[in-house]
């Protein structure tokens, strides 16, 4: 009997061994599929999902930093900011050598409008972990919220080399550049980011912007024949290769650019005012016309248009009619130089001299080193006999860089004692 009640003893010994070994396995089991899936939910945005598989994690292992600290990711994302401070503060109480941890902390510190908080826990981390690229990006963000624009590039540029796939990093590292002016920089960080993400299509248009005002003509019209590669419906590339074309002669293209940019209805004010202007320089005066005739009918008190339709009637020697559209544009935009300039000099052409320097003292009050109303109003004055006066506008016209008033000086003054 004393040897059965020993058997039975340790048959039952041996079953709680089993259950024990059983219910561990079944717990670290369940804890690591609650873990996992909330991993993934995390990584697929559901948010709310991955809250709910972390706490089921925490149920099976209370002192789990890696669950409490995904639980405060989950808070951060959903914006429960203070929730997420309580859950991110039990992962550094469980494991206080968690980089992640320092980091997601610093990242509701900001959220919660606490950056010296922020940055002592980013910087926290890094003092863990010299190598994490996130923790870098983070502070980029810090130091150029607060203007430090020069220490945020460092952190930026750091993450772009320990982690070539964040995209955030080119980009936030080509906004401080840009707020330093330093535009070389800023071409550079879009080579890296192209070289990373060939298909951007963003990153070319941007960056033939740039290149569009930095004068790299030839750049710029590579980089949106690039984007235009990419999306050939991109409005936007279309008019800035126009604009491009424009600007370096190639009149042709720009107009083809900009009929097509047309044909998309892409920003028509703008569109139908270049398109005029590179026709007037094709000399073709009634097709500008046409252009300012449709720019006014969406902008009928645009100066500008009054300008350019005066414009086309001096180039067709139509001097009366072309000073009823200075007039107008003038009386849209009373301190317009350029308006009162060319009034002065269709008065001039109907010999109309004193009323014509009227019109240029007016242009060169509102703009007042302008040349070429200099040149044009010593003319004038030479016409009616104002010979010193002519002469100090001639020398005033070639102090600044006008040099067709240096032959008009020498004919008029050089050996004149009006000098």
């Amino acid at each position: 009997m004393a040897k059965r009640t020993v058997a039975i003893s340790f048959t039952a010994l041996a079953l709680c061994i089993i259950v024990i070994i059983y219910l561990l396995y079944s717990r670290k089991r369940f804890y690591e599929e609650n873990y996992m899936h909330g991993k993934t939910a995390i990584l697929n945005g559901d948010y709310q999902q991955a809250a709910i598989s972390f706490k089921k994690a925490i149920r099976w292992k209370r002192k789990s930093a890696p669950a409490w600290l995904g639980l405060a990711q989950s808070s951060y994302f959903l914006k429960n900011y203070d929730a997420g401070m309580e859950q991110v503060n039990k992962a550094i109480m469980f494991d206080s050598l968690m980089p992640d941890a320092y980091l997601y902390r610093g990242m509701l510190n900001i959220k919660k409008a606490h950056p010296d908080k922020a940055l002592a826990d980013i910087n926290h981390a890094l003092n863990i972990d010299s190598l994490f690229a996130q923790a870098y990006y983070q502070r980029g963000l810090i130091l150029a919220s607060r203007g430090d624009f020069k220490g945020s590039v460092a952190d930026y540029r750091k993450a772009m080399e320990l982690d070539k796939d964040n995209i955030d990093a080119y980009l936030k590292s080509i906004e401080a550049r840009s707020a330093l002016d330093d535009y070389k920089g800023v071409i550079s960080d879009y080579d890296k980011l192209l070289a990373v993400d060939p298909k951007n299509e963003s990153a070319f248009l941007s960056r033939g912007y740039l290149k569009l005002n930095l004068n790299d003509l030839d750049g710029a019209i590579g980089d949106f024949n690039k984007t235009l590669e990419i999306n050939p419906a991109n409005t936007e590339a279309i008019y800035n290769r126009g604009v491009s074309f424009a600007k370096k002669g190639d009149l042709m293209s720009a107009v083809q650019d900009f009929t097509a940019a047309l044909k998309k209805k892409y920003q028509p004010e703008k569109t139908y005012y270049n398109r005029a202007l590179i026709y007037l320089q094709l000399r073709k005066p009634d097709e500008a016309r046409r252009d300012i005739n449709e720019l006014l009918k969406l902008t009928p008190d645009n100066a500008e248009a009054y300008l350019t339709l005066g414009v086309i009637s001096s180039m067709k020697n139509a001097f009366k009619e072309s000073i009823q559209y200075y007039d107008k544009a003038i009386s849209l935009n009373s301190s317009f130089a350029e308006a009162y300039f060319n009034r002065g000099v269709s008065k001039g052409n109907l010999n109309m001299h004193a009323e014509a320097i009227d019109d240029y003292n007016k242009a060169i009050h509102y703009k007042r080193n302008y040349a070429e109303a200099y040149y044009t109003r010593a003319i004038s004055k030479i016409n009616i006999q104002q010979i010193p006066s002519a002469c100090e506008d001639l020398k005033k016209a070639v102090s600044l860089g006008y040099n067709a008033a240096s032959e008009l000086y020498q004919i008029h003054c050089a050996n004149s004692s009006a000098q």
